[in-house]
């Protein structure tokens, strides 16, 4: 069973540089949970004392405005690490987390993890690589809150996805995540009305073709270039 997961825990991003007798450590001390759609693994302030890895499906993490409303920091689909602040700082998790499909998830404990690091200190230069990588990744999405239009936060959204979740098809390069428009909007840091609008613009300049709730790319130049502003 160890075998298998540590297998799966291979083809994740944060494991990826482990070697076999590393993996097997990590598989040991992981549980595997099953979610349904629309359940909330952890609150925002809720005491951080897991960290989870997507076996399959979609996760969610946002932060609640004051008044209520959600803001999405980024949607997580099979091998992405989340929760996983906590287990450097020990403090409580700084944002919520949902899922939505059903989904799998490979659970590790805090402490557990923090005595594998002990007992393999090799690991924790390996970790820190893979932090570098999330920091950059945060780095240009507060950079695409602060300082970039409607137009241009959609299309380094779609480029982000298409990275993460590109497919290629006959009608483009397929973003296999569905998405709502107000998921798509609080990704982008606009009102649902405004991802709505952004949309069709690029749907109708032919940079994107909408089929219900699907997104394909088709004009992918065109797309880095708006990213650019």
């Amino acid at each position: 069973m160890n075998e298998n997961i540590a297998e799966k825990l291979k083809k994740t991003f944060i494991f990826a540089d482990f070697d076999d007798d590393e993996l097997n450590a990590v598989a040991d001390r992981v549980v595997e949970r099953q979610f349904k759609k629309g359940t909330t693994i952890f609150h925002e302030g809720q005491p951080g004392t897991t960290f989870y890895i997507v076996k399959s499906g979609r996760v969610k993490v946002y932060k609640l405005a004051e008044d209520g409303r959600e803001l999405i920091l980024g949607v997580f689909g099979d091998g992405a690490l989340f929760g996983d602040v906590p287990v450097f700082d020990g403090g409580p998790y700084p944002a919520g987390a949902a899922t939505l499909v059903d989904t799998q998830v490979f659970a590790i404990d805090r402490d557990a993890f923090t005595d594998l690091i002990t007992e393999h200190p090799g690991l924790a230069l390996k970790i820190v690589r893979v932090l570098g990588k999330r920091l950059r990744q945060a780095h240009g999405f507060v950079m695409d809150m602060a300082l970039k239009g409607a137009p241009q936060r959609l299309a380094s959204l779609l480029l982000r996805l298409a990275d993460q979740y590109g497919k290629e098809t006959d009608d483009g390069i397929y973003i296999d995540l569905l998405l709502t428009r107000q998921e798509i909007a609080e990704l982008m840091g606009v009102s649902r009305e405004t991802a709505i609008r952004e949309l069709s613009k690029f749907s109708q300049a032919g940079t994107i073709l909408l089929k219900s709730k699907r997104i394909f790319i088709q004009d992918l130049p065109r797309l880095k270039l708006w990213s650019k502003g």
